[in-house]
């Protein structure tokens, strides 16, 4: 319990109208003291029921909506439920937001709390970036009816939103990647052409009619064919995001949103033109590995960003990424391209040797970055020299270094 500055300074005007009333004789002025001293006591007496009835106070949250589009307004309800028999005549009820989900009005509110009663708050909110965001705690100042005392309590109401990047077109496309890959020469593409069959490993999402059953019983393992005209690339997807990103540019045009526009574009891109794309994505130390099942491009974009918490990334280097074929359980083989979406400020940090891995380790390796504004943080010359050393390090794995020729800010009024 804290007593306020407006308690402070009633309490010592009682108690110098009552001194001074009785000093000087003055009846009018005593009993104005003691009126207002009877007042204060009053009020530290209510505040004591106050104290009791928040004791019996529970606070939910309600999202509109757990899964949306970046920049996108949410709906966010806060229920105070009273179930005590006394009432809190004042409260002062503020939500604590995540860093990256602004309110369009403070979400501050004094209200009063009825016994036996539930009130309502309700506001909308914009999500400024990609990710997860996590709502976790709700706090009251309940006082007296006068505001002479005070008591501070914090609420968990947890809440969370998955915020999808904006999808654009971009221009790394599946033409490009054909190319890239060489797939008709596999006999791989997009729609039947060929009649050879292989066999592989079940995935989830794989018909049942194409299992295998003569070499399940061989090898203990689900087996499915693939005919030629059904077969389809395999991309593993990498997607190095780093905390520090976030802070290149300004909201809603940060490195960290333009990269992971652009990731989740090409994956759209990608997944739509039939290509099977198993996703990597770094998060504090360790990549998240999100392998293909076989839906539609928003269930994959909210698989993938469902475990980025907004305004997180890679606390580690490049070379994680190696560790990924072993989480996924697949050879390296069996990729026919390997696409690292990253950029120039990023791979500029990066030990030389570090990149060299992902050449051991990946033989078909293609670079992807988004355009943006980086000769603001790195000279032209300088951000083809360290192109070049790239080149150089990674040698005959490295297929090529693209830069999508889309720019993916938005405008801040979207």
């Amino acid at each position: 319990m804290k007593i306020t500055l407006h308690g402070i300074i009633s309490f010592a005007l009682s108690i110098i109208a009552i001194i001074y009333g009785f000093a000087m004789e003055n009846l009018l002025l005593y009993s104005l003291g003691l009126a207002l001293l009877l007042i204060f006591y009053k009020e530290y007496k209510s505040f004591g029921r106050v104290r009791k009835a928040v004791e019996k106070i529970s606070i939910e949250r309600k999202i509109e909506r757990n899964v949306v589009s970046e920049l996108e307004d949410i709906g966010v309800s806060i229920t105070i439920d009273n179930r005590g028999l006394d009432a809190v005549p004042r409260a002062l009820v503020m939500d604590i937001l995540p860093k990256y989900v602004k309110a369009r009005v403070k979400p501050l509110t004094i209200i009063s709390i009825p016994n036996q009663t539930s009130v309502t708050i309700d506001y909308k909110a914009i999500v400024e970036a990609p990710g997860v965001h996590q709502f976790d705690r709700v706090i009251m100042v309940a006082s007296d009816f006068l505001g002479y005392f005070t008591e501070e309590l914090y609420y968990t109401a947890r809440g969370y939103i998955v915020a999808l990047p904006l999808v654009s077109r971009t221009s790394i496309g599946v033409k490009t990647l054909q190319k890239i890959i060489s797939m008709n020469t596999m006999g791989k593409a997009v729609g039947g052409l060929y009649d050879i069959a292989e066999i592989r490993e079940y995935q989830p999402g794989d018909s049942i009619k194409k299992i295998v059953w003569s070499a399940y019983a061989k090898t203990g393992r689900l087996m499915v064919r693939d005919d030629y005209g059904e077969s389809r690339a395999r991309v593993l997807l990498l997607i190095d995001i780093r905390p520090w990103a976030w802070a290149i540019g300004s909201i809603p045009n940060t490195l960290a949103h333009v990269q992971l526009r652009f990731a989740a574009s090409l994956l759209t891109t990608m997944l739509r033109s039939g290509l099977v794309v198993d996703v990597a994505i770094c998060s504090e130390l360790m990549p998240k590995v999100v392998p293909y099942q076989g839906k539609g491009h928003e269930t994959a974009l909210y698989r993938i960003f469902s475990v980025l918490d907004a305004g997180g990334g890679c606390q580690s280097t490049a070379s994680i990424f190696t560790n990924v074929i072993n989480y996924i359980g697949r050879s390296v083989l069996s990729y026919d391209l390997v696409v690292l979406i990253t950029s120039p400020l990023i791979l500029a940090l990066e030990n030389p040797d570090d990149v060299a891995t992902l050449g051991e380790v990946f033989e078909k390796l293609l670079i992807a970055m988004p355009m943006f504004r980086y000769e603001e943080y790195l000279s032209k010359e300088s951000i083809s020299k360290l192109l070049n050393s790239v080149e150089e390090v990674l040698g005959g794995s490295l297929i090529g270094i693209e830069f999508s020729e889309e720019g993916f800010e938005v405008n801040k009024s979207v």
